[in-house]
This record gives C-alpha cells, structure tokens and sequence, in this order.
C-alpha cells in the first residue's frame, strides 16, 4: 500500500476512533441518580436509577419493538431506567411502560429549569403527526394523537418518565376500573409539546357536523398522573406550540337557537394548547353544584390520597385549567402559567357557539380536597372573547376551590402567589382552617374579569337556603386592586383579616363572616350580603348574522 493510501487510512482510522470517543461518553455516562433529590421525597429513591439499560443497545424495526426488548431486560432484574442518549426517537404509535420502568433521557447540559425558554432535553420521542383532510370522513383520528401509557394502569409503581423533549405526544399514567391504580409515579425534566386528543363528541353528524371535522379533547391533559399514593410532577415545560394547529373552514356548530350555523371565515382552528396542563389525581368529588354529598375521605377515599407534589412547571394554555388536582395534603408551588389575553374563540364544545354564559374552564389551578398548599405561584390567566358577540366566555379564574364536584375547606393555604386573576373559594360550604396570605392579585389584561372580589372567600349556599360554618380563616398581607376582599359565612368563628393593601384606590371589603379587621390599608368595610354578579350581556358583533358559505345548505 503506498504512504499515500496509508495515510488516508490511518486518517480515516482516526476520524472514526475520534468519532467513537466523542459518542461514547454520552452513552457510557448514563445517569445513575435521583434527578429529584433535591425534593427530598423518601418514596423517589424506590426508583431503580442505578439500574440501567441503553436503547441503542437494543434492536428491532420499530423503536416500539427496541423499548419492549429494552423493558423485557428490565423486568428479568425487577425493574429499572430505559436510558435514550441524545437524538431523536419516532414512534408510531403509544408507548406502553411497565412496572418498575422509567424512561429517562440524556441530561440538558444549558438551562437545567423548565421556566428559563431555553430548557430543551437533548432526547426527543417523537409521535406521529395529524395531517388533517377536509372533505369525506377527513383523515383517521387514530393516525395521531398518541402517547405515554402504562401498561397496566391498575398496577404499575416506582414508573415514570424523565428528561425527555417529546413532541406530539401527551403522558397519561392513569388509573384502572375502580379506581385501582399503583403507586410512586415521577414525571420530571420533561419538554411536552402539541399535546392534545380529538374530542370523541365531534363530528356530531345529527346536528349536520362534516364528517371531517375536529376539535380539542377538553379534559385531556397534557400531562395526567393518577396514584394510590406519591405522585411528583416537577421542573416540566409545557410552552406554546401552535406550529400545527389548523383551521377548518365551513366548520358548523349550533347557534343559541340550535339551528346549525356554519363558521367559514376565518375558520375553527384546532388548538393543541386549548387542553388542560398538568392533571394529578384530578377526580371529581361529591355532587354537582350545590349539591350533595361533599366529597369527604369516607364518601371518595380516592380523591384524599396522599403524597403529591407539583412544582416548578412552566404551563402555558390557550384554554381550560393549566393545573388541577385533588388529594390530601397536596402541594402545588413555585409553578409559571400563562394563557393568551383575549383569544377569539367561535366554540368552546366544538358542538355550539360561544356566548356569554358559555365557559371554557380557563383557571390556572383548580384546587380540591383538603389540606392543600399552593404558593408562590406566578399567572396570567384570561377569559377567552366570543367570536360571535362582545362578550368575554364566563370564566378566567385565578385559584380557584369551587362548589362544583368538590370538598369542604379544611387546613389549607394560598401564600406567596402572584397573579392578575382573584383567588376563589366559592361557595364550597363549611370551611374550617384557610391561610390566604402573601398574595399579590392585581386583577389587569382585556379578558381579566373584576366583577367579583379579588380575594373571595365564600363558605355559604345561600342560592340553596344553606348556612355553612367558617371558621379559622386568616386573610393577611395580601395586596388586592380594585374589587378588595369578601369573607362570608354563618356561623362564624375565628377569623381575621389583616394587614391587606388595596392599590388604586378605595375597594370593598365586606365582612360578612364577624371577623377582626386590623390594619388594612385602601378598603371601604362593608357588611352587604354578596350576591352573584348579573350575567354577561352583550350583543352579536355584527346586526346582522353572518351569511352562511354559499354551498352551505337551507337553513344553515
């Protein structure tokens, strides 16, 4: 061989061994330890982190077929991390983990916490994308929409998911029939983007719907974990997607007389961001609106579970409620959500038209159960515009534990939170022990709604004849603007508002719960029974209605 071809081929030699010291270390160094220790929840460390496997290491056409070679290995040493170095994943359809198994990517090396918009895992699962078609049946909704699962929902513990960017796919650790469902399950680290399911209700061909058409699933969340006990959902971003949101025109909804109405220009988008956030044990409680039973730990034991933690997300949405849970001692902190101001929405069901009385859930956290913290929160939460009148939808709570589906109040706290929506504890009954302190809730934005109280605190159903008891309710330091502070409830017992600020002049504080008052700043006391705001009136934007596409049929 001459000198020439030699070099060459040591050159070449050496590119590749260069080449193999560079991806190796990435590989070789897979994580061993508790990306969340930091918390220091005892349960984390039942995790098999030291346990690991590489997905490279594991063949087969698919990368479904790679993971279930990955997990089979796992579960002959009783569970451990799938481990994926950087780079990217495709996946055709829903993953399925297992018992005792975590997937987890290749560490960030830049920004490391979710709020900063530069955090973006190196390991990127992608699932298939919707490419929609409108005419006929339109394209198949089991082409998209897919996801994390488990495999058995009604066992599966020590299971989560870790570092890892993934797009076009939402993570359910759910529950099975029953409410039976496992325990310690982790999603951390985690970049989830263009997460959201069809809505099963739409088309609706008996009310004339295309067959083509679709709208987003509006309890779906993006990320949803269900747990017998111990659950964390930390350090994870859901931004803004949007790049794959689309329109549909000739879209028809029913109109308030429901007659159909078909929406042509500028169209009904389907938007992957109008879908609930972060979802953790996220059950109904007890009865409907004023209605009975509350939900308590002997009538609902599944929503009083214990252990679960919410923390230092990124969460934006463009509809319904960015975090929402349920549990008993749930902690829910140091969380950032946003939502669009005065997003322009022609239905929020996908089957009727928006008006002003319609609601589209848009609260940053929806509380239930007891002794629950949310604090040091920071949101902008805003009621979207109807598309057909002047009106704001009925909605754009800040935190919010209501009477609907729901439990009494008992040991809880709102502290440290920022935000420019009121803080809600509406009409849920008795309460017994609220801490609502430190807050600063400046109510501002087009769509921020002021008609009630900054700070609402109302333990009474008098739309129903019902008296209920508050009691050991503390409203203190907080700064409101404008609509100021109400407590009321009867009987009443120790409670105490103190030391409250209202900026931008003289607002309301009624008082119609015999509580002290001390050292607030900027209120007018009242003691004037609350009663609901009058609804929304508004008018159609245009005087006339708008005219039906032309290939639209009679009475459309």
């Amino acid at each position: 061989m001459s000198c020439l071809k030699l070099a060459v081929a040591g050159l070449v030699v050496g590119l590749l061994a260069a080449e193999v010291a560079l991806a190796a270390p990435a590989e070789r160094a897979a994580p061993t330890n508790d990306p969340s220790a930091a918390y220091r929840l005892p349960w984390t460390g039942r995790i098999r982190w030291t346990n690991v496997v590489n997905i490279r290491d594991f063949a087969g056409k698919k990368m479904v077929d790679r993971l279930e070679a990955a997990q089979d290995a796992l579960a002959a040493k009783g569970g451990g991390v799938v481990y994926f170095p950087a780079g990217t994943y495709a996946f055709e359809d829903d993953v399925l983990l297992r018992d005792g198994v975590t997937l987890r990517g290749q560490s960030p090396t830049g920004a490391t916490k979710a709020v900063d918009p530069n955090y973006d895992p190196p390991a990127r699962l992608v699932f298939p994308r919707y490419a929609p078609s409108f005419e006929g049946n339109g394209t198949p909704i089991a082409t998209a929409f897919k996801g994390i699962h488990l495999a058995d929902a009604a066992k599966a513990s020590n299971c989560g998911v870790v570092n890892l960017s993934i797009d076009r796919g939402h993570i359910d650790l759910g529950r099975g029939p029953g409410y039976k469902v496992g325990r310690n399950r982790m999603i951390y680290g985690c970049v989830v983007r263009n997460a959201a399911v069809a809505n099963p209700r739409v088309p609706d061909v008996s009310i004339g719907q295309h067959p083509w058409q679709r709208y987003t699933a509006g309890h779906h969340a993006a990320i949803s974990v269900y747990t017998s006990e111990n659950a964390l959902v930390a350090n994870c971003r859901l931004p803004r997607s949007g790049r794959e949101n689309f329109i549909q025109k000739g879209y028809v909804i029913l109109d308030r007389k429901k007659q159909k109405y078909v929406v042509d220009s500028p169209g009904v988008t389907f938007d992957y961001d109008m879908r609930p956030g972060i979802y953790v044990n996220a059950y109904s409680l007890g009865g409907a609106g004023h209605a009975e039973p509350d939900g308590t730990p002997e009538t609902h034991p599944w929503g009083f579970r214990k252990g679960l933690v919410i923390r230092d997300n990124y969460v934006y949405c463009s509809g319904r409620s960015a975090i929402g849970f349920t549990g008993d001692g749930t902690y829910c902190g140091h969380n950032v959500i946003r939502f669009p101001e005065d997003l322009v929405l022609w239905t929020h069901t996908g089957t009727a038209i928006a008006w002003g009385n319609s609601t589209n859930g848009n609260r940053a956290v929806e509380m239930r159960g007891w002794r629950w913290t949310v604090e040091y929160n920071d949101y902008q939460v805003f009621r979207n515009r109807c598309a057909y009148t002047t009106m704001h939808c009925n909605d754009g709570e800040g935190l919010m534990h209501e009477d609907h589906a729901n439990s009494l109040i008992k040991d809880s706290k709102l502290i440290g939170n920022k935000g420019n929506a009121y803080i809600s504890i509406f009409g849920c009954g008795d309460i017994d022990g609220l801490e609502v302190r430190g807050n600063d809730i400046r109510p501002k934005g087009a769509g921020t709604d002021v008609r009630i109280n900054t700070i609402f605190v109302l333990a009474d159903r008098s739309a129903i004849g019902e008296r209920c008891t508050i009691r050991n309710v503390s409203i203190i330091g907080n700064t409101t603007t404008g609509s100021g502070i109400l407590i009321q409830g009867s009987p009443a017992e120790n409670n105490f508002v103190r030391g409250n600020r209202n900026m931008g002049g003289i607002g309301p504080l009624i008082n119609n719960a015999k509580a002290v008052l001390e050292g607030n700043e900027g209120y007018e006391v009242r003691t004037d029974t609350w009663k609901p705001p009058r609804k929304i009136r508004g008018r159609p934007r245009n005087t006339a209605r708008p005219a039906a596409p032309a290939s639209a049929p009679a009475g459309q």
